[in-house]
């Protein structure tokens, strides 16, 4: 058996037999870091598994490189492919045995003044055929980096006996993860996503524990989002952003923060970032619940191209192209999806998307990349229909009041990153390499026209009250982080500044449209509206406590020019300019009095900017801002390597609640709110292809000023459970997940007259892969479940009811100061699908 010696910037080792692992050194000859202050991960004595040369292959050795994540338990959570000395099938197949080879082993987690941290390396993986004579390595690239790293080895390594002296060296680069800050962070790989039943990149979502996605009035719309006892509606108080470009759309026609993902192909997910509450510095708006980055592949190991269906005439096609060059790295994808759904007005969805980006490796470490995508949508929706026309058997559940719902949504963008990890510090500094410098600039173009009846007959009893909602924008930003750490003995100090600056130029429309007939104009708006944001977070880490304190600051400008103002009329004007800033302070504790055992305190403000039509009114306008204020206690368990059991309370205060406006299809700030809650998360691997998962969320959301029995927050989720169990095996190439969710009755107003009902939903997958074909199998819904997706309590008015007494029981009738009656306020729901099939088979190449 081998043994592997680690230090900051080289791994000495060897593997017998015909397997042998390789890392590659990276760093420039200028870099100089102290030893005995941190080291890179070693393969546990233990470990056993050598790669196998496949049977297919050429006969020559073949070596794979891959950038692995090590966790402070010493396990591979993630791993990449850099590059290959193969090209098509045979890179494929080398890559994915490497893959396998790397999943299955076992690590001495890196250190930093003797404590476990999490790592990334780069690791290489050497392919021996069986009847190749083994011939000793050369010495690494740089030669006095190899000595350096021969005199930090510590004595045993220094001492070891001859055979493994005379072994194959070789090294690489160890670059300390950044620390979870609190309990509740995760970080999800693309790969463990999919491996749930999915239709689009919302659904992916749901694999966040405490974290609920819907669809809602046709597959174009964007998704309904729950997080912490949030409703946010289509994405007011959960921060998106895909590369670090961010998602939400302030201002926008249909809803403020709205959030279209859409956009995003599943399958080049390389991983999900997710950080709950408002205790992250380099978050700004819409992170009052948390927030959510989406960080998409640049290369990937074979082209691809991959076909299927399902029930309800569902079709998708996907092709992904991953030419293998020197230091030009391309990655073209195309993907288009259709469906009907179960409706009987049918969807007749269509979606197209096209992804090109292009990645440089610059000198040292530096990576540019240049990224384009397209995304059309064309649907229709049979809406949120009434729940007492379907309980009266007038309305099948999956009928329809107005058959002329649907939209189209269109969105561009190009946008460049560069990511420079930093460099060591010069001897004498006493500082070691820290985050370095990430920047990402963009700009964006998108079009949206949203056509919805939510009323019915309330507002037209002949023509009917449909809407066409419009926003056509420009939005252009920069996004940029720099960090570094200094040593000063046993303790470190990590130093993160950031800024960012967005600018969005934006037309926004609202219009009755019987029938998608625009007859008149309710509003017409060109909006400028632009902020600036700056950060710095310090952290310091000694022995088992680490301190972080941050402070961010952010400025917004309005300026709102209204096409149908009323200039005649004093005190209606809605038109003009406004700015506010907000400074939003930071800090957490996170220390591990007895290992596995660590413990977390977060503390942080947040803020929702919101719509700068009602920032400008000159009668009762909005607060521009909206704070938040929220703390956390967290604890977390690793042990035995195969339990992760995590525990927090959460407490958050917003200064003002978006609440749901039916007739205009939007939402309008209403009172204070304040929400305590519990989750918990538990991962056991059962065997070393079976994980058991459970998640549960209990949240109690209310209005903080309306005390009684009408402060109930509308649509809050209180209770929410997920769980299931998941097999992977690497070896044959099978997978596949049995999952449950379920979240509870919640009421659908603030006293709780109405209820939004919950559900219990069952999922189910199969997977089967190998180096040149592929089949993804779901059945969604496994139990037919009769479940509500999106539900509201809305005042709506169907043909026959003219007065109070013709709203059934179970509902409120609505009437007017005067007395004139306006409907029947109920809940209006889109219904869940109910149980169908999908499958996805694919060819590489």
């Amino acid at each position: 058996m081998c043994v592997l010696r680690t230090t900051l910037v080289a791994l000495a080792a060897c593997l017998a037999v015909h397997g042998s692992v390789r890392a590659q050194e990276e760093q420039e000859e200028e870099e100089v870091v102290e030893a005995a202050v941190l080291k890179a991960p070693s393969l546990r004595p233990d470990a056993h598994m050598h790669p196998p040369y496949p049977a297919d292959g050429d006969g020559e050795p073949a070596r794979v490189l891959l950038q692995i994540t090590i966790d402070a338990g010493g396990r591979v959570r993630e791993a990449t492919v850099l590059s290959v000395d193969r090209e098509r099938e045979r890179a494929a197949r080398f890559s994915e045995l490497a893959l396998q080879y790397v999943q299955g082993l076992t690590f001495e987690p890196a250190t930093q003044d003797g404590e476990p941290v999490p790592a990334m390396v780069r690791f290489e993986v050497f392919f021996d055929p069986p009847d190749h004579e083994h011939v000793e390595a050369a010495a690494p690239h740089s030669p006095h980096h190899h000595e350096d790293a021969a005199r930090t080895l510590d004595n045993e390594a220094a001492q070891g006996d001859a055979s493994e002296r005379s072994s194959v060296p070789f090294s690489a680069t160890a670059v300390v993860a950044p620390n979870d800050i609190s309990a509740s962070a995760i970080d999800l790989t693309g790969q463990e996503m999919r491996l749930r039943p999915y239709i689009s990149t919302g659904d992916l979502l749901n694999a966040a524990p405490g974290f609920f996605s819907i669809q809602h009035a046709g597959g174009g719309k964007a998704n309904q989002y729950f997080l912490r006892g949030f409703d946010a509606d289509h994405g007011t108080d959960v921060a998106f952003f895909v590369d670090g470009v961010p998602v939400n759309a302030v201002t926008h026609g249909h809803g403020q923060g709205y959030t279209d993902l859409h956009f995003v192909i599943p399958e080049l997910i390389q991983r999900m970032e997710v950080r709950k509450g408002p205790y992250y510095g380099e978050y700004g708006d819409f992170a009052t619940a948390g927030a959510v980055n989406l960080v998409l592949d640049s290369e990937k190991p074979h082209n691809s191209l991959s076909l299927g269906g399902g029930t309800y005439r569902t079709f998708r096609g996907l092709t992904i192209l991953s030419p293998k060059t020197d230091r030009v790295k391309p990655l073209i994808a195309v993907e288009v999806f259709g469906t009907d759904g179960p409706f009987q007005n049918p969807e007749d969805l269509l979606r197209v998307n096209v992804f090109a980006r292009t990645s440089f490796d610059l000198r040292g470490r530096t990576k540019l990349s240049l990224t384009g995508t397209a995304y059309i949508n064309d649907w229709n929706a049979s809406g949120q229909i009434p729940l007492r026309e379907v309980q009266s058997g007038n309305l099948d559940r999956f009928g329809s009041i107005d058959p002329n719902e649907g939209g189209q949504s269109q969105r561009y963008s190009l946008y460049m990153s560069i990511d420079s990890p930093a460099k060591a510090g010069a001897a004498g500094k006493r500082s070691v390499g820290g985050e370095g410098l990430s920047l990402v600039g963009w700009v964006t173009h998108s079009r949206f026209a949203l056509y919805s009846n939510f009323t019915f007959f309330a507002n037209d009893p002949v023509d009917g009250d449909m809407i066409r909602q419009g926003d056509n924008r420009t939005t252009f930003g920069l996004r940029t982080k720099y960090g570094f750490v200094h040593r000063f003995d046993r303790v470190s100090l990590k130093s993160t500044f950031g800024a960012n600056f967005r600018f969005d130029a934006i037309d926004n429309t609202l219009q009755d449209a019987p029938a998608r007939e625009v007859t008149n104009s309710r509003a017409d708006a060109e909006v400028g509206e632009g902020s600036v944001g700056v950060f710095a977070e310090e952290e310091l880490s000694w022995k088992w406590l680490r301190l972080i304190g941050g402070l961010r600051f952010d400025y917004f400008g309005f300026n709102v020019d209204d096409r149908l103002e009323d200039t005649s009329t004093p005190g209606t004007k809605t038109s003009g300019e406004r700015a506010q800033g907000i400074v939003l302070p930071k800090a957490s504790l996170i220390t591990q009095p007895v290992e596995p055992l660590e413990l977390f305190f977060n503390f942080g403000r947040g803020f929702h900017s919101n719509d700068a039509r009602g920032v400008v009114l000159g009668t009762n306008p909005v607060t521009p801002l909206t704070a938040a204020l929220g703390w956390e206690l967290g604890a977390r368990v690793i042990a035995w390597e195969r339990l992760e059991l995590s525990a927090v309370f959460f407490w958050l205060k917003l200064d003002s609640e978006l609440v749901w406006v039916g007739d205009e299809g939007t939402t309008e700030p209403n009172g204070e709110t304040r929400r305590i809650g519990i989750e918990t998360q538990f991962r056991l691997q059962i065997m070393p292809w079976l994980l058991a998962d459970l998640d549960v969320t209990w949240v109690r959301a209310e209005f903080v000023n309306n005390p009684g029995n009408a402060n109930a927050v509308a649509l809050a989720p209180e209770l929410l459970l997920s769980g299931g169990l998941t097999a992977r095996d690497e070896r044959t190439g099978l997978s596949g997940r049995l999952g449950v969710f379920y979240i509870a009755d919640r009421p659908a107003t603030e006293d709780r007259f109405l209820t939004a009902e919950g559900f219990v939903r069952v999922d189910a997958s199969f997977g089967w892969d190998n180096e040149r074909f592929g089949i993804q199998a779901q059945l969604l819904n496994l139990f037919n479940t009769r479940w509500r997706q999106a539900q509201f309590a809305t005042t709506g008015r169907l043909p026959g009811e003219d007065s109070p007494a013709d709203c059934p029981s179970g509902t409120r009738p609505v009437t007017e100061p005067d007395g004139a009656f306006v409907g029947c306020e109920d809940v209006h729901f889109t219904p869940g699908w109910p149980i169908h099939f999908q499958v996805l088979a694919t060819v590489k190449f």
